[in-house]
């Protein structure tokens, strides 16, 4: 499967996305998030998995154009 690319999707259907960075840690996003000051500048909150592969409490936040060369695995609908 080919996907066009004028496709798009809402923010809120990438919540609970898997993330994995250029190191191979693995994030979900949890939340997108935007300073009225700026914005142009999508900020993700995402949540880390622990050592034991249990997905941590905590948030951190990661701009949208920092994980441009993340990888995503979309998560199913209902």
């Amino acid at each position: 499967m080919k996907i066009d690319k004028h496709s798009s999707l809402s923010l809120n259907q990438l919540k609970g996305a898997l993330l994995t960075n250029k190191h191979g840690v693995e994030f979900r996003i949890h939340d997108f998030f935007v300073n009225l000051d700026d914005a142009t500048k999508v900020l993700v909150s995402i949540k880390e998995y622990d050592d034991e592969g249990n997905l941590e409490n905590e948030t951190c936040g990661v701009y949208l154009s920092a994980i441009k060369d993340w990888t995503i695995q979309l998560q199913g609908g209902n």
